[in-house]
């Protein structure tokens, strides 16, 4: 998704855990998935998860998820020392500390938010519990998945991902999923869905080796996220093609890419750096950054109900807001200023923005002081559509609030005309920026609906391919 929304827990600020003497511990006698229940007084009861385990540098990493927040991938340091256990979230002041059990299936922990203490038990599981949504594939049977690891030449990341290869020695077309900002999963998981598990699944099934990979600094790939941008994530996914070019089972003359949202203008970065024979636009932006920002910050509230009095009153705040950024050199000086604009608001208008806007998405003032983020609101994905060769396929749904159907639709099918590309596009009714059947196409419309991918889309981008692959 385009929006870089952070998973911000307000219910859970330190996990800290008893520290009994045992015999001396490693990090690897705490490997695997840990499951305990916190019940806070007058507030929720919260199912807490621990996943340790190497990453793709074959360092030790782990992930915290607050199953019934469906915060499922929280990407966490582990440390040793002095025979206690360290877990640090990256994003948020979240950490758990403590000693394995002697028998190593429980730790006896506590729970601390300020000066409030509960107790919450640990005990050693096969696999954190999963939402099943219907479509999730839950047994895998007419084809391999395998755990690949493979490394940006660039920069030495290393990245962790998911292989789907056909049962049997030919060669095949392969596909490389790129999945939207933020830090994604391999699976593209969002409130208890996994699209990018769902198109793998259809995609093998069709005869395609399918790729995807958690982001870097996600999960269990190396690297920091939020020091990554655009230009990393390119030459990521150029590390992903080269991989596929030299497995045994890839034809290294038929390979695509899949962009869902941002992950369209990544793909369309790296086939202008490593050559691929396609790339499908799924909800991709059509427009520049701070254009595109710009109207999503319109329709998104439009989605949820706001009026066009209200709409516009947004777009007067969020145009000042972004030329802020674009105009302050200086990270702290630019958080300042941002701030600024937000204390200023009075009357109406601060009810306005208060009400629909407020230190959300791309107008939260710590993102947007970012020096990534300032960085990207400077892109423009069509400069790099502009220098394509190969046939696109593009697809939006009609009712995406966050990349609008019809402008973006437009940029990407009248640049790639002006430079003579074969395309195909198609703006599928009733769906949302997820591809789900929707009702408002609102961003929290998406947790509700069980559908994950509409078959209508899947099956064009499965007829498509299969066309190109000819």
């Amino acid at each position: 998704m385009l929006n870089r929304t952070s998973i911000i827990l307000t219910t859970i600020s330190w996990l800290m855990f008893s520290s009994i003497a045992f015999a001396q511990t490693q990090i690897k006698d705490a490997q695997g998935a840990w499951l305990g229940t916190m019940s806070i007084p007058n507030g929720p009861t919260l199912r807490v998860g621990v996943e340790v385990f190497k990453r793709a540098n074959n360092e030790w990493g782990a992930n915290v998820a607050s199953l019934d927040q469906m915060s499922r991938y929280m990407t966490s340091d582990i440390a040793l020392q002095n025979n206690i256990l360290t877990v640090q979230l990256r994003e948020a002041p979240i950490k758990i500390t403590g000693q394995l059990s002697a028998d190593g299936k429980t730790i006896a922990a506590e729970f601390t938010q300020g000066d409030n203490h509960w107790a919450l038990p640990l005990s050693k599981v096969t696999m954190l519990p999963q939402i099943n949504r219907a479509q999730t594939p839950t047994a895998i049977t007419t084809y391999n998945e395998n755990e690949v690891r493979y490394v940006n030449s660039n920069d030495q990341t290393w990245l962790s991902g998911t292989l789907t290869t056909p049962k049997d020695n030919l060669r095949h077309p392969a596909v490389m999923l790129i999945a939207g900002s933020g830090p994604n999963q391999r699976d593209s998981y969002h409130n208890g869905h996994r699209p990018f598990k769902v198109l793998a699944d259809y995609l093998t099934k069709q005869g395609f080796v399918v790729l995807r990979a958690d982001k870097r600094g996600v999960y269990q790939s190396a690297g920091q996220f939020k020091e990554g941008d655009v230009h990393n994530f390119a030459n990521d996914t150029q590390a992903a093609i080269q991989f596929l070019k030299t497995h045994d089972q890839v034809d290294a003359n038929r390979i695509f890419l899949i962009g869902h949202s941002e992950g369209s203008f990544i793909a369309a970065m790296a086939a202008t750096i490593e050559k691929v024979q396609g790339v499908i636009s799924m909800a991709g932006p059509g427009m520049s950054t701070l254009d595109i920002l710009l109207l999503q910050d319109q329709t998104e509230p439009a989605a949820k109900g706001a009026t066009k009095a209200e709409t516009d009153v947004l777009l007067k705040f969020s145009q000042p807001f972004y030329r802020t950024v674009l105009s302050t050199t200086d990270e702290h000086k630019r958080k300042l200023e941002l701030q600024a604009l937000y204390d200023n608001l009075t009357g109406s208008r601060a009810e306005i923005v208060n009400k629909w806007v407020a230190q959300q998405g791309t107008l939260n003032v710590n993102l947007a002081a970012s020096n990534t983020f300032y960085l990207w609101l400077q892109q423009n994905p069509l400069d790099y559509w502009a220098k394509l060769a190969i046939p696109a396929l593009l697809l939006n749904g009609d009712k995406d609030s966050q990349v609008p159907a019809q402008e973006n639709i437009a940029g990407l099918a009248n640049t790639l005309k002006n430079n003579k590309i074969s395309y195909q596009q198609y703006i599928l009714p009733g769906l949302n920026h997820m591809f789900q059947d929707a009702q408002s196409g609102a961003n929290d419309e998406y947790a509700s609906i069980e559908e994950t991918i509409n078959p209508k889309a899947l099956d064009i981008i499965g007829q498509w391919l299969k066309q190109q692959a000819k």
